[in-house]
Formats: C-alpha cells, sequence, structure tokens
C-alpha cells in the first residue's frame, strides 16, 4: 500500500515532503555535478581545437573550425539546461527509477543519470495514466528554483504495486496550472499530457494538423515538437532549418524563450508581419481591405502591375542609323512589352536583355518600314563617291566595293544596324528608363495611383475598392499592413531578385555598349577596370546563411530560404496570399499547422483551404489565372489530432467563453475546462464615456491580487476596423486612448488590441466594450470569443450593453 501525504509533519526531521525533497536534492545535485565536467569536456575540445590549427595546414583550419563548432553548441546546450536539469522521475514496476530532465546526462562510465525528455525512454513519463500505466508506479515531477528543489508533486498511476511507496501532493498536473504567469511563455516539458505528447512525437514526415480550442496547448506543443524533431532528426531538420511562424510580433516575442531553454536555439521565429525583407507589418487592415488584400485575385492583379508601364518610363524612342531617325511610339512599346512578359519564363528583373533584343528587332523593322535600307544604301554610295573622287585627285586606286557579308535576302548587314544602334547613348538611357530594376515595395507604392491600379485590376477587384486600397498604399511613408508583407513576397517572385555582381567580375570590354559607368545595364552587374585584382571571399555553408536571415538585415542580398520544416499558428486567421507567401519557404518542407476554425478571422474560408492544402502541397503557386498542365505532386501523408482540454481557464472563466462561442458558433463545441478556481468573473455595466477610467480602475485592482500578468484587451482603432466612433461608439480607440490606459502600470500590464491577443495568456484579463468588439467586423464575435479565454485566474468584462451584460451572465 501507499501513504498519501501533503506536508504532515513526522518529527525532528520535518515533513514526509521536506525528506522527499531532500532525497530528490541529493539526485539532483549529484547531476549538476556531472554536468560541471560535462562542462568542462567542451571547453577543452574547444581548447583542443584552437590547438590543432597551430599546425598551419588547410586541413587544421577545417578541422578546428569542426570540433570547435560541435564544441561550442555542446556547450550552449549544457548551458540552458542549468535551469531545471532534472524535472522528473518515474519509479517502474519492474524497481527501475528514470529521472528526467531537459537533456541527458551520463556518468564518465557512461551509466545514465537524467534521460532526455525527447528520448523513447522518456516516452512513459508523459504517455503513461492510471488507465493505461505502461509499467509506471508513481511519476514525480521536481520543482526547482536554480539548482534547489523547492517542491514536487507525485501521481500515483498503479496503486497496487505501490507497496508501501510514498505519494505526496495532489497531482503534478493540476498545480501547475494555476501557476502564475510571466510575461512570456515558458517550456512545458515538466507537464506535458498524453495527448499533447501524441502531437509532439508523431511522424516526422508530411503535415501534422493541430486542431483545438483556446487554452488547450497547440502553440506549446508544437513548439515542443520543433524541439523533438530536431533532437530525433538533427541532421534532416538541422542542416536547412525550422520556420516558426505566428500572427504578430507581439506573439513571436512572447513564445521566443521557450525553444532556447529547451536547448534548441536554432529555429528561425518570424510573425507574419516581417518575412519579407525590406517591408514590415506595423497596422492591420480593415476587414474590408483585408478581404480584398488576402484574396488569391491579388496574384492575377499583381502580375499586371508588374507589366504596366513603369512609372516615369519614356514613351518614345528614338534612334538614328546612317542618318535615318527610327522612332517607336508608346503603342508599339507597349505591345513589346507585353510580349515580352508572355514569352519570358524567368524573372521580370532577369528578361531586360530580352527587352533589349525586341526593340532591336522592332527598330530593325521599323527602319524598313521607313526605307531605311535605300537610304543607308544611297549613303553609303554617296560616302564612298567622295573618298574615291579624293583618291583620284591623288593618283590612288579607287575604293573596292565593301564585301556584302551578313546581307540577308539583300538588305543590309543586320548585325552592324545592332551595333551601332547599342553604341547610341539614346538607347540604352531609354532601356534603363524603360525596363528598370525594380523592387516590390517600389511597384505596390506605384499602385497607390488609382488610374494605375485601375488598369492592374481588371475584372478582378470591385470597382468600388480601388479607391481605398489605392490610399492604402499612397505615399512613401504610408504604414505597410499584415496583408501587404504577402503582397510584397508575390511581387518579389515575379519579380525576382536584383541583379547581384558577379563572382568572376571582369575589366569592361571597350566595345561593350552596354556597360554604361561601371554597370551592365542588361544585368545590373558592376564591372570594375583592368587594375583589379581578385580578392578572397569567405565560403559560407548554407547553416551561416540562415543564421544570417535570422538576424537584422546586415546589406547582404541573399535568396528567399527554404526550410526543412514549417509551423504555423493561429493558422485559422492565414489569408490564401499569406499562404502563398509560406509555400514559397516549404516546397520541400514538412509542416506542423496549428489553428482553430472557431477564432478564424478570414471569412472566405473555402478560398483559405484551397491555398492552404497548395502549399502544404509543394505546389508552385499558379501565376494569376494561368492555367499549366503541368501532373500536380502526390498528396504528403497528414496526421490530423484534436486537443480537447482547456488547460488554461478555470471552469468559470470557461464558462463565459462558452457563452460567446455559442452566439458566433452554435454547432461549435468548447474544450473541456479541468480546474475550478472558485473565483467567478466580474461583468459590470459601465457607460461607455467611463470604460476607460473604470478598467483604469478595475486593473489597479488586479494588481494588489494577482502576482502575475494582467492584459488590458480593448476593441480595434478606427483606422484598423473601418468603424469610426460614431457609428461604433463614443470612446474610439487609439494607440494614444491605449497609451493612456496604461500610463504608469507596471511592466507586467499590457494594453492591446484584440488582434494583438491572438495566442497570449495573462493571469487576469478586463475586457472592455464587447459589444464594440462584435460589432467591428463580420467575424467580430470570433475575435470576442479569443479575448475572453485569454485569463488563467480572473476575468473582468466591462460592457455599456445591457443586452452583452445579460449574455455573459447567463446561466
Amino acid at each position: 500500500m501507499s501513504s498519501q501525504v501533503t506536508g504532515r509533519p513526522t518529527g525532528p526531521g520535518g515533513t514526509v515532503k521536506d525528506q522527499e525533497i531532500a532525497v530528490e536534492q541529493r539526485y539532483v545535485d549529484l547531476a549538476y555535478t556531472r554536468l560541471e565536467e560535462m562542462r568542462a569536456d567542451a571547453q577543452a575540445m574547444i581548447r583542443e581545437g584552437y590547438r590543432q590549427s597551430l599546425a598551419g595546414t588547410k586541413g587544421s583550419l577545417v578541422d578546428r573550425d569542426a570540433m570547435v563548432h560541435q564544441a561550442a553548441l555542446r556547450a550552449q546546450a549544457l548551458d540552458v539546461a542549468d535551469d531545471g536539469l532534472v524535472f522528473g522521475r518515474l519509479d517502474l514496476a519492474s524497481r527501475e527509477v528514470r529521472y528526467i530532465g531537459k537533456i541527458g546526462v551520463r556518468t564518465s562510465e557512461h551509466d545514465s543519470l537524467v534521460i532526455d525528455w525527447r528520448a523513447p525512454a522518456a516516452e512513459d513519463f508523459y504517455r503513461a495514466t492510471p488507465e493505461d500505466p505502461r509499467g509506471v508506479v508513481r511519476r514525480r515531477v521536481l520543482h526547482s528554483r536554480g539548482h534547489t528543489v523547492i517542491d514536487l508533486e507525485d501521481d500515483l498511476l498503479d496503486p497496487e504495486a505501490a507497496d508501501g511507496m510514498t505519494v505526496v501532493g495532489d497531482g503534478a498536473f493540476l498545480a501547475s496550472l494555476a501557476r502564475t504567469r510571466e510575461g512570456a511563455m515558458r517550456d512545458i516539458v515538466a507537464t506535458i499530457q498524453r495527448e499533447q505528447d501524441e502531437v509532439i512525437r508523431a511522424p516526422a514526415d508530411g503535415t501534422v494538423l493541430v486542431r483545438g480550442a483556446p487554452g488547450t496547448g497547440k502553440t506549446a506543443v508544437a513548439l515542443h515538437r520543433v524541439a523533438y524533431l530536431l533532437f530525433r532528426h538533427r541532421r534532416r531538420f538541422g542542416s536547412r532549418g525550422v520556420l516558426v511562424v505566428g500572427p504578430n510580433r507581439r506573439f513571436t516575442a512572447y513564445i521566443e524563450r521557450v525553444l532556447p531553454s529547451l536547448g534548441e536555439g536554432s529555429a528561425t521565429l518570424r510573425s507574419l508581419g516581417d518575412l519579407v525583407d525590406g517591408g514590415t507589418a506595423t497596422v492591420h487592415d480593415t476587414p474590408r481591405l483585408a478581404r480584398v488584400k488576402g484574396a488569391d485575385a491579388m496574384a492575377a492583379v499583381l502580375r499586371r502591375a508588374v507589366g504596366d508601364h513603369a512609372p516615369g518610363a519614356p514613351d518614345e524612342l528614338r534612334v538614328v542609323f546612317k542618318g535615318v531617325v527610327v522612332t517607336l511610339g508608346r503603342t508599339r512599346l507597349d505591345r513589346i512589352r507585353n510580349d515580352v512578359h508572355r514569352r519570358s519564363r524567368g524573372s521580370v528583373n532577369a528578361a531586360r536583355g530580352r527587352a533589349a533584343e525586341m526593340l532591336l528587332d522592332a527598330l530593325w523593322a521599323r527602319f524598313n518600314d521607313v526605307g531605311g535600307p535605300e537610304a543607308a544604301e544611297a549613303e553609303e554610295g554617296a560616302e564612298t563617291g567622295l573618298w574615291n573622287a579624293i583618291l583620284a585627285a591623288d593618283g590612288l586606286a579607287s575604293l573596292d566595293e565593301e564585301p556584302r557579308q551578313g546581307r540577308q535576302n539583300g538588305d543590309p548587314k543586320r548585325a552592324q544596324f545592332d551595333a551601332r544602334v547599342r553604341e547610341q547613348r539614346s538607347f540604352t538611357d531609354f532601356l534603363v528608363a524603360w525596363w528598370p530594376i525594380r523592387r516590390p515595395l517600389e511597384v505596390l507604392r506605384s499602385l497607390g495611383d488609382p488610374s494605375r491600379l485601375r488598369r492592374a485590376a481588371g475584372r478582378d477587384l470591385d470597382r468600388a475598392d480601388i479607391e481605398p486600397l489605392a490610399a492604402s498604399w499612397a505615399g512613401d511613408d504610408a504604414p505597410l499592413s499584415y496583408q501587404d508583407v504577402a503582397l510584397l513576397d508575390e511581387l518579389d517572385a515575379l519579380l525576382g531578385s536584383p541583379p547581384r555582381p558577379s563572382r568572376r567580375r571582369k575589366a569592361p570590354s571597350e566595345d561593350d555598349p552596354f556597360v554604361v559607368d561601371g554597370v551592365n545595364i542588361l544585368t545590373g552587374e558592376e564591372v570594375v577596370d583592368e587594375t583589379w585584382e581578385p580578392e578572397m571571399q569567405e565560403l559560407t555553408t548554407s547553416i551561416e546563411r540562415l543564421e544570417r536571415a535570422r538576424r537584422v538585415d546586415d546589406g547582404v542580398v541573399e535568396e528567399r530560404p527554404e526550410y526543412a520544416h514549417i509551423v504555423v499558428d493561429e493558422a485559422q486567421d492565414l489569408s490564401p496570399m499569406q499562404w502563398r507567401m509560406l509555400g514559397r519557404r516549404g516546397r520541400h518542407a514538412s509542416w506542423t499547422i496549428v489553428e482553430d476554425p472557431a477564432q478564424s478571422a478570414w471569412e472566405d474560408l473555402d478560398a483559405a483551404r484551397r491555398a492552404m492544402e497548395s502549399a502544404l502541397g509543394g505546389e508552385k503557386p499558379a501565376r494569376g489565372r494561368r492555367r499549366t498542365r503541368t501532373r500536380k505532386p502526390a498528396p504528403r501523408t497528414r496526421h490530423e489530432y484534436e486537443l480537447t482540454t482547456n488547460y488554461r481557464n478555470s471552469t468559470e472563466i470557461a464558462a463565459v467563453s462558452a457563452r460567446v462561442l455559442a452566439r458566433a458558433l452554435p454547432d461549435a463545441r468548447p474544450a473541456r475546462a479541468v480546474r475550478t478556481s472558485g473565483i467567478d468573473p466580474i461583468i459590470r455595466l459601465v457607460p461607455e464615456p467611463d470604460l476607460p477610467a473604470a478598467a483604469r480602475a478595475q486593473t489597479e485592482r488586479l494588481l494588489t491580487q494577482v502576482e502575475g500578468t494582467i492584459g488590458v484587451i480593448v476593441p480595434l482603432s478606427p483606422d484598423e476596423s473601418g468603424v469610426t466612433a460614431a457609428s461604433g461608439g463614443t470612446v474610439a480607440w487609439t494607440e494614444r486612448e491605449r497609451e493612456r490606459l496604461g500610463e504608469g502600470l507596471p511592466e507586467r500590464v499590457q494594453v492591446l488590441d484584440v488582434l494583438e491577443a491572438k495566442g497570449l495568456e495573462f493571469d487576469a484579463a478586463v475586457i472592455l466594450a464587447p459589444e464594440t468588439v462584435a460589432a467591428q467586423s463580420p467575424r467580430g464575435l470570433r475575435v470576442l470569443y479569443v479575448a475572453v479565454s485569454r485569463a488563467t485566474q480572473r476575468l473582468t468584462v466591462l460592457t455599456a450593453d445591457p443586452q452583452w451584460r445579460d449574455t455573459l451572465l447567463a446561466d
């Protein structure tokens, strides 16, 4: 039989729990002692790597880099494990004892001291249940601060096999749910539940699709899956990298500590607003604008935009050959541009050379149309006659007739025509201005001109949307929205990367007319003079290039990276254009998709689903509406999971969110909350003008009631919602209003709008004006559902609408 205690005193030695903690502390001390020895070994390996480089050979330098790199990675992992090295213990029916931790630790004789939580031997720590103990009698969770064990909680899974085993506490899992939240997400490695562990350890191939309501731990599970994949398949996923994508920058800042705390700092974290170099989102579009910008029809609009007459491009090309003026007007130039776009298989920026050739073809045709060959023959005959007369006056023989090499069907030499035209500055200047090397942001800004956007729109945009769209892009200082970033990526795919200097630069040829001021106007390459001496260039690996992509822009242009694995959180909100953006980064990737359809803020779910399937299938996004006959790749393996337990909210808070969900989606089923706090949510009726003051007072009261974070969640501003204060309420929830609300409050209080709150959680949350949130977009009720599910301990809702008060309080 086992004995269960919760701190009962046992005499001079303290309580039973104290004695158990002392036992575990001795083992933890032993693990930390060995950890220090492993750190010393890693540092010795680093020193040995540098010592070997003293041999002075190229091979020794390679050996040094490999040894130092591996040793540095090992040292980093050991440093990360210093906090909470050992967090679990399994007592098996076979009398074996296993300690589970953040990394594996072995003695100098290679006996196991601590098992890495991702290893197969640790799986029972997460999978064992009373219904299926898997040979586990007791599961113990250790709570530590630094190197010191401060508490422990036991789960007795097989009472019949306990045989006098001591069981302490009321269960580790429920104790962890009431833990105070900090400003950032922490790992849940000690309290992963069985349904979560099944997702984490799902097969590495194909796509893992995780669905779950708010509070089910979807995000934490996805991040721990990344750590598991990197541990089990380091070579596969470590070489090409892992990308984790969140809805906004506040969210990625919230989760950025999780993977490093698990010893995995190599993954790239990005929000949907900073995935593309050269543009960072700072605002959300109004629901109507977001619907237009995110629709897949924008792909065709942008394709027409890059094919349009560039801003400031000349309308006429004029050259002179053999005294004949040859001119191409706007109509002919537009036809040439369209032909270039139709025939080019590569990017627009790379097609300048083809554009030059087609211009020469058109000039040659025009030269023939205006009688140029006859005029050229006459001029050549007059010039030859003049020279023969001069030679005859001096008693010299006349010039022989020039051989007619290069004549085709009796026409003058085309090669001579092309060479002479290329030499003319009027032609080269025209080419640079008429077919400029364009950047995505430049093209997007050009659509701030309504007439230009109207031409690009074709039949794909409603005419009523032209002016609002153009206004959102007009001006160099217009802020970029989250949907705009996906459009920049689409434009980048159409335009191609700007040409870069050739790795084998050479001196300019004196007879090369396309070299102007040291730059080849066709390729954009810098061309240096003959005094240039070759320089050493650093050889970089794919890992180094991915690492550079994670850093702040250092001025080095890199190709768009493709990753081995991509995690997409809050996937239900992605638009078709955003899925196209992600698809380009994972054509050969495996995926982990985290979503909750009930939270979706995107209206056309069918279009978004089709775009997601295309991205996950690795298909190259179609260009506009152009159809191809290429065979689709075979569908990838998909593993689908649903998380059904709400670990975040108390049952009291979950009841309020369930009432909102019932209004948003009557047929939806909320997740099951497992924890009761005894604290009822506060639903208070407040006159609308008094809402900010009431929110401030309630926040100050909560500061005395909770030790952790507090979120004050307000409606969207009029600029982002499209609802003016007059129609949506008397309070305009502008950024300045939010700043005033948070002035003087401690850092653990965050004031944010309902979209910024997605994916976050707080010990206490204050929700303002639910009636305004619900009215701000067609999906407003779903957005409100997300907001009221952010709190773990205390929830306050302040409303000016009596009906909403009654709805949220209803039994």
